[in-house]
């Protein structure tokens, strides 16, 4: 149970990966088995459903030293997927439907495998499928197959996952001060200008034009806030070049507020 829960969900960008990658090989294996491949319909689609698909009926599982493969066949048998596959509809060639069926599930779980780099997976077994191909949490990822009138769900762990589609290598990790890790955080900067008071009658009666004039003085000092600090600093309003600036005349004092 350990190996099922030690893995975290797959962000949206491998997610997207896997899927691309998925649905080119059940692609290929469908055109490959499928007999109505060249006038057929053959779709991928991401599951986002957590949990499996129908807990009675028991996926085909595929393990390898790369993960573990599940096919979930919604209740049918092999034969009637070889059925499917080969166009038979009666009952004389069950033989044969039952070794397509069989054989073609085996060839997607080996193309599936190859493509992780593992030559010889474990053969198809119809069993439970264990947590970590069920469940997003545990890092499985999943999608469904509608290939004509026949769906499949394919489903793997994480480790089969990072096999398929490797996380992208990080760059240097080394803890840093904490200076060095926050001092490229944008801040805010203003300069407040003390107006003064004003009559509120005097304010009831402005319309657009008109001048206000408050009684500070234009060589006092403007305050400098910066997000989340408040005020930290004095200083004068200049101009350089076409830019406003305001020239710092040092540590804002409590006592100039």
């Amino acid at each position: 149970m350990t190996q099922d829960v030690r893995f975290g969900w797959l962000g949206e960008t491998r997610h997207s990966t896997l899927h691309t990658l998925l649905a080119g090989l059940v692609d290929d294996w469908a055109r490959g088995w499928w007999i109505g491949a060249a006038d057929g319909t053959i779709e991928v689609h991401a599951d986002d459903k957590d949990g499996a698909p129908d807990k009675r009926n028991k996926p085909w599982l595929s393990t390898s030293d790369a993960g573990t493969l599940a096919v979930y066949t919604g209740g049918r048998d092999v034969d009637a997927i070889g059925r499917f596959l080969v166009g038979v509809t009666t009952d004389a060639d069950i033989e044969l439907a039952q070794r397509v069926g069989e054989d073609a599930l085996h060839d997607l779980a080996v193309r599936i495998h190859r493509r992780a780099g593992v030559n010889k997976p474990a053969q198809l077994l119809k069993e439970n499928a264990p947590l970590s191909v069920e469940h997003a949490r545990l890092g499985a990822c999943r999608v469904t197959a509608t290939i004509g009138r026949l769906q499949l769900g394919l489903a793997i762990d994480r480790n089969l996952a990072d096999r398929l589609a490797p996380p992208a290598a990080t760059k240097d990790t080394r803890l840093v001060s904490r200076l060095a890790a926050i001092q490229k955080a944008p801040l805010t900067v203003q300069a407040v200008m003390d107006f003064g008071s004003i009559d509120l009658a005097h304010l009831s009666d402005l319309s657009v034009g008109e001048v206000l004039i408050g009684d500070r003085k234009l060589d006092e000092p403007l305050q400098v806030h910066v997000q989340g600090h408040g005020a930290v600093a004095a200083g004068y309003l200049r101009r350089s070049g076409e830019q406003r600036a305001v020239v710092l005349d040092g540590n804002h004092q409590e006592s100039q507020q």
